[in-house]
């Protein structure tokens, strides 16, 4: 188990020794992952599903089986990669997919004043982003999934294959062909 003491989190472990002293039974360094990794994956969710209720089941199961599973992580992946998998087997099993929702503070941050200072700029990026939020809606889940866990989370392909249960290639492809609607849709703003 890894020392803990009561002023610090272990923010310098790395998330494969939390995971070695969360499958050990050490409840804090599961807690560490659930802090680092919670918000992505509740994004994520939210990307996959338009109920609010099932985001947070979705989320708040992807951790109890991430828990109940820990000692079984062989670590062929990274920890972040092995909870978005869980997660993305909860967002298929929950059968609630059907709309993406309103995009998170992610890809347009109102605390840059840069961004809110011209009001026309303001107005054109909530329009920008209402479009882009309609023309997600309308991609395939797979296509959304992995347009979200790549332009939003930052993953690479071969984490978002793991995810998916998809080749790389297969995550590439469809990475390409969302990208490419979306080009097409958002045209206006190019």
């Amino acid at each position: 188990m890894l020392a803990h003491d009561e002023h610090s989190e272990p923010a310098d472990v790395d998330d494969r020794a939390l995971a070695a002293a969360a499958a050990a039974g050490d409840r804090v360094a599961f807690e560490t992952l659930i802090r680092r990794h919670g918000p992505a994956l509740h994004r994520y969710a939210r990307r996959m599903t338009r109920d609010d209720a099932a985001v947070q089941d979705i989320v708040q199961e992807t951790f109890v089986a991430a828990w109940r599973q820990i000692d079984r992580f062989r670590g062929d992946s990274s920890p972040r990669t092995w909870l978005f998998a869980i997660c993305a087997r909860k967002v298929v099993d929950s059968h609630r997919i059907k709309r993406a929702v309103p995009l998170d503070d992610r890809l347009l941050d109102p605390a840059d004043p840069s961004k809110m200072s011209d009001p026309f700029a303001a107005a054109s990026n909530t329009e920008f982003l209402g479009a882009l939020e309609n023309a997600l809606t309308e991609l395939p889940p797979r296509q959304r999934a992995v347009w979200t866990l790549r332009e939003v989370e930052e993953l690479t392909f071969p984490q978002i294959a793991t995810i998916l249960s998809l080749s790389p290639d297969g995550a590439r492809g469809h990475h390409h062909r969302a990208r490419a609607t979306l080009q097409q849709r958002l045209q206006r703003w190019r």
